[in-house]
């Protein structure tokens, strides 16, 4: 199962969108864990992170879960906003194969 999802998410990957997003996610997972201390400078980060990632892949309810994640103290060093954009690509190519 989990191959299966990799294999779907490289190929969603292939758009430049579904790029731009993952590298958002991990561009902010990273900056995350630097200023894990500083949380007024975290939330700026998330919260520029969503803005940016519902720009990029509209509006998402799982983008709202991995934002409730990285509000939560000790969960923000979980890279949530990379695994959501991952398992949102999985999933549109699961729609994408469907139809």
């Amino acid at each position: 199962m989990l191959e299966r999802l990799t294999q779907h998410s490289l190929l969603v990957l292939k758009s430049a969108r579904w790029r731009w997003a993952l590298f958002v996610a991990v561009i902010s997972d990273i900056l995350g864990f630097a200023v894990v201390l500083l949380p007024p400078l975290q939330w700026l980060l998330d919260a520029i992170t969503m803005i940016l990632l519902l720009f990029i892949l509209r509006f998402r309810w799982p983008l709202l879960v991995a934002l409730a994640i990285e509000v939560v103290p000790g969960l923000e060093v979980f890279p949530a906003w990379t695994l959501v954009v991952l398992a949102l690509s999985a999933k549109e190519k699961q729609k994408v194969a469907g139809n």
